[in-house]
């Protein structure tokens, strides 16, 4: 067998390879973790998990309905951000190549204080959405501005008095109690009493995006459907229908208005490959037309209490 010598390999170059084959070793280690982060992509932001980080990639997994694009973001804390490019997408689950690698120890620190002596915090999904805020029994209209599974911050012209108790109404994530934490101007800050279950934030947040693209057309229709009839329409039948893998479906249960029928998908869908909700002419609907199709009737129920 020859020396390094006798090959016309040196010392040198042959250390340069073994440096060389550590450091590719290093960039395709996968680290396996459950960290949460925000994910931005061109179509909307959420919330998501990644679970594996390596020096050039990561896996990440969001709602099945979160869409993504050529190029996504994840923000692990304000002031963290991982960038790259969507190489593949199974259901949930998504490959993310980085744009540049990553110092992977980096990464993984622990947050320290940031340069005005605050501790980095999970960012917060930048929003605009209606929500209903009652405080006792009156009913303010506000517009939520950022949200995150500890808390909202909301604009209103209300003045609230700091440590009030208040009870938020949203469709599809249903009743929230929060408290006032702080004011400035018209927005508002409320700390949630209960994080938000990850996956209901999830499901609803996909549910509003969905519902911002809908075409011009569709939202016509929903208008037309919330307008002077509206208790007429609302009170047809929904029908909440279970799908398995083999596309046999079932029907769950029958609905008369929009808002049951988004709890009866909620509290069903973990059971069922996909769940469905049709109206009285058997035609399947978007859950962002139900979404909002339960804030129009959330609006003329609380009409009425106020009449």
């Amino acid at each position: 067998m020859m020396n390094m010598i006798e090959s016309g390999v040196s010392p040198a170059m042959a250390m340069d390879d073994v440096n060389s084959e550590e450091d590719r070793r290093k960039q395709d280690r996968h680290i396996a973790m459950l960290r949460l982060a925000k994910i931005k992509t061109e179509s909307g932001e959420g919330w998501g998990f990644i679970k594996n980080l390596s020096a050039t990639g990561m896996m990440v997994e969001v709602h099945p309905n979160f869409e993504l694009g050529d190029s996504v973001s994840a923000l692990l804390t304000e002031d963290q951000e991982l960038t790259g490019t969507v190489r593949w997408r199974k259901k949930a689950l998504a490959g993310i190549e980085f744009f540049s690698p990553i110092d992977i120890a980096k990464v993984l620190a622990k947050p320290c204080d940031s340069k005005h002596g605050r501790v980095s915090r999970l960012p917060r999904i930048e929003m605009k959405h209606p929500i209903n805020l009652y405080l006792g029994s009156r009913l303010i209209h506000a517009d939520i501005r950022d949200i995150s599974p500890a808390g909202i911050c909301v604009a209103t012209d209300f003045t609230f008095e700091i440590g009030k108790k208040l009870r938020l109404s949203v469709p599809d994530l249903l009743d929230i109690h929060g408290t006032v934490r702080w004011q400035s101007a018209n927005r508002v800050g409320i700390a949630f009493s209960e994080r938000l279950p990850l996956d209901d934030l999830m499901v609803w947040l996909s549910t509003f995006y969905r519902s911002a693209r809908m075409d011009s057309n569709e939202l016509a229709v929903l208008n037309e459907a919330s307008g002077a009839d509206d208790l007429a329409v609302n009170s047809r039948p929904f029908q909440v229908i279970g799908h398995d893998d083999l596309g046999k479906e079932i029907l769950i249960d029958t609905m008369n208005t929009a808002t049951d029928a988004l709890t009866q998908f909620k509290a069903t869908s973990k059971f069922f490959y996909r769940v469905s909700i049709r109206n009285a002419d058997d035609v399947e609907l978007s859950i962002g037309a139900i979404v909002l199709a339960a804030f129009d009737e959330e609006r003329a129920a609380a009409g009425k209490e106020i009449l």
